[in-house]
């Protein structure tokens, strides 16, 4: 009996710290101006052989790069990232209908402007699949440092808030704290097989029209790269 009632002492002396604890969450976004593009294209080839699509793809794949080459692209913006072969057959499942060949290049263009030249003269040269265009900013951890230190004060000035509204006030600094979610950079486009989107887990960029974000001398405006964190907080409160 004596050990269930110092349980139970021990219980409400629990129950009574985490009644005086407040837990909040903060977010913040910074929206920035990218400063760098990343364009994914794609070069199939079917033919009646193998080796022929491979022979045909590598041709493709040569002149596109000679082309963005021209462009002043420089060679380590320029990379294959795909390699794919295969077969597809008649509805008999068994002889062939054609074999392909493809293969995914992506370029990093550091001047914007000049995306759809650098599109339009990829086309010409071979490349027949465009997968996405991907805007980026090369100051994404110091925007990402920024956002966190918002998000943070944003759960801090929202622990103070609450508290005061409730008759009460935050004590000391918090007791935890967690960086439940940051943003600032996306992957992009449709990719070969199901057609469907392939992001890369845990960012997520958005590009979109943001305020002040005039057209640019093509017919692509440029908008805004949203930066974003989030992060959850506890303080002691009395």
């Amino acid at each position: 009996m004596k050990t269930i009632v110092t349980l139970t002492i021990l219980l409400a002396a629990c129950n009574a710290t985490a009644a005086q604890t407040i837990s909040v969450a903060g977010d913040a976004e910074i929206r920035v101006v990218p400063d760098q593009v990343v364009i994914s294209l794609g070069v199939e080839v079917r033919a009646k052989t193998l080796a022929e699509a491979r022979r045909e793809n590598e041709e493709r794949v040569r002149s596109v790069l000679a082309a963005a080459a021209g462009l002043k692209v420089q060679k380590g913006d320029l990379q294959t990232d795909f390699i794919q072969l295969g077969i597809v057959y008649n509805p008999d499942g068994i002889t062939p209908q054609y074999y392909y060949a493809r293969k995914s290049i992506v370029i990093v263009l550091h001047d914007i402007d000049r995306m759809e030249e650098v599109l339009a003269t990829s086309v010409d040269a071979g490349a027949n699949h465009i997968f996405g265009v991907e805007f980026e900013t090369t100051k994404l951890r110091q925007f990402r440092d920024q956002a966190r230190a918002m998000a943070v004060q944003a759960a801090a000035d929202k622990a103070r808030d609450m508290a005061a509204a409730a008759g009460l006030k935050v004590v000391g600094g918090p007791t935890g704290i967690q960086s439940t979610q940051y943003g600032g950079r996306s992957w992009y486009g449709n990719w070969w097989g199901g057609g469907g989107s392939h992001t890369m887990a845990s960012q997520n960029v958005m590009v979109d029209p943001g305020p002040g974000a005039g057209p640019s001398e093509g017919a692509v405006a440029l908008g805004r790269i949203s930066v974003t964190a989030a992060v959850s907080m506890q303080f002691r409160i009395e």
